[in-house]
């Protein structure tokens, strides 16, 4: 659906471009940097859209590509820590046994004090 929708927009403003292109098909000087041509305004406004378009689809491709990257290091660095899960949670019971045990104690203690 979404594709849909994109390719709608993308037709109509095609459309939208070449109606106000081909209103405009008068000649016009364009200065490229110091060169100068006389080109239909037609050809300039098309060729100005395909370089905008290219524009676009470059820093869109980099994008997707640099977050490529960041989802498989985020997958790697997810899957080490599920790997390393079992080796936490026999630290952490390591760590805890002793002060279980001390409140065990403190509470056979407190027990004994509340019978006298």
């Amino acid at each position: 659906m979404k594709n849909q929708q994109r390719l709608i927009i993308g037709l109509v403003l095609s459309l939208i471009l070449v109606v106000f292109a081909i209103l405009n098909g008068q000649a016009v000087e364009v200065n490229f940097f110091g060169a100068k041509a006389s080109w239909p305004l037609i050809l300039v406004i098309i060729g100005s859209v395909l370089i905008g378009a290219l524009i676009t689809l470059l820093v869109s491709t980099s994008t997707a590509s640099q977050m490529k990257k960041q989802i498989k290091q985020l997958t790697a660095e997810r899957d080490d820590l599920a790997a390393n899960k079992p080796d936490i949670n026999k630290a952490v019971k390591q760590a805890v046994a002793p002060y279980e045990q001390q409140v065990a104690d403190l509470k056979a203690q407190l027990a004994a004090k509340t019978t006298e």
